[in-house]
């Protein structure tokens, strides 16, 4: 079997970008492709996460067409497509190394992102962005806020949990933000401040939530041949798994159990690692109750613990579990609503060895979980260097 490995990878993060959705991504694909010593014309394969969030009126039909139209590539063994938010990078990733390992392409681009600044400016419009669930009992429309503000009302009933724990979430990744020039928001915090912020969905408070901002990812497969280009050491893809829950939390029985252990545990499995053996954890944080959840679903804490390991345990990068190292998109923001292609590209970095101050040292491991939807999706991967 050929082996593949990711040899490139790049990233924008802007509040608000003066270059268009197209522009965005051809530059995210060029750094991916320079780091990889590849040029376009290698690419036999390309994987889209699917968006809304796009300049003016989202593109909904052939989106890949018009990507690979855009990056003049003309000839494709593979596409794939998903669309399931955050959790759909990793996803991504994972099939194009499944892609190039069966030789079916030998270079597959995965791209996603979007500008979210397009609803920023004016009314939302539930025709661009709210999904439509049908449902046992009703149609609801995608309201994430309100949604987990919902699950971590329920969790603190459940498990007589503080706002302190979940605010300590905040606090620590903002303490790691300030090591990173790319992150947006870098000032230290305290559990005061966040339980002092504008509440925005009871009992989730403003600097619980992140940002969406514009922003663009790009990530770079290659089977062994094409990796010898490369100007990083390439990294691999050691374990993975995925898991899905398409239900609205409403038809379920108990909101707080969810699909996180089930795509872990895969990972984990087929990577043959343990817990101990990951140097860095990167977390889905768009609310700082999903970091709880995963803490929990990953199983660094006890069920109904995760805010207790968080007023516990420093998520420092010398600390013994790392977490978010480069601020999580708490802090970095959230393009398009999707978190997926922060956490990623912060593992790869690390891998690589270009993270600076906030390098952990000797990463050669690194899980990635992220979350699609409301708990609906969670994919699980695991790299190594």
């Amino acid at each position: 079997m050929v082996r593949a490995y990711i040899t490139g990878f790049h990233q924008i993060i802007e509040k608000e970008s003066n270059r268009s959705f197209f522009e965005l991504i051809g530059e995210v694909a060029q750094g991916a492709l320079e780091m990889g010593g590849l040029s376009i014309d290698a690419i036999d394969g390309l994987g889209i996460v699917h968006t809304t969030a796009i300049d003016d009126k989202p593109i909904r039909v052939m989106l890949a067409n018009q990507v690979a139209n855009y990056l003049g590539i003309n000839k494709l063994k593979y596409i794939d497509v998903a669309e399931f938010g955050g959790a759909s990078f990793n996803a991504l990733v994972y099939r194009a190394v499944k892609a190039v390992e069966r030789d079916i392409a030998k270079a597959v681009l995965v791209i996603g992102g979007g500008k979210s600044s397009v609803f920023r400016r004016r009314r939302f419009d539930e025709n661009l962005v709210a999904r439509n669930y049908v449902s046992t009992h009703s149609v609801v429309e995608f309201l994430p806020t309100s949604d987990y503000a919902m699950v971590a009302m329920r969790y603190s009933h459940v498990y007589n949990a503080s706002d302190e724990g979940r605010a300590m979430i905040a606090v620590r990744e903002r303490a790691n933000a300030r090591y990173n020039k790319d992150a947006l928001f870098r000032e230290p915090i305290s559990v005061a401040d966040v339980l002092k912020s504008p509440m925005v969905s009871y009992p989730l408070r403003l600097l619980e939530v992140v940002m969406p901002v514009d922003g663009m990812s790009a990530f770079l497969i290659v089977n062994e041949d094409l990796a010898k280009k490369s100007r990083i050491t390439p990294v691999s893809v050691l374990g993975y798994g995925e898991a899905h829950d398409p239900r609205p939390l409403f038809d379920r029985d108990d909101i707080l159990d969810t699909v996180i252990p089930i795509s872990a545990g895969e990972a984990l499995n087929s990577a043959n690692v343990g817990l101990d053996d990951i140097d860095l954890f990167m977390l889905y944080d768009a609310y700082t109750i999903m970091v709880v959840l995963e803490l929990e679903g990953i199983g660094l804490a006890k069920k109904g613990l995760g805010w207790r390991f968080a007023e516990e345990h420093d998520f420092s990068p010398s600390s013994t579990y790392p977490i978010n190292v480069n601020g999580g998109s708490l802090n970095m923001g959230q393009p398009a609503y999707m978190s997926g292609g922060v956490i990623l590209t912060e593992a790869l970095i690390q891998l690589t060895g270009m993270a600076g101050e906030r390098q952990v040292k000797g990463a050669s491991k690194v899980l990635i979980n992220a979350i699609g939807g409301i708990l609906n999706h969670s994919t699980t991967l695991i790299l190594g260097a």
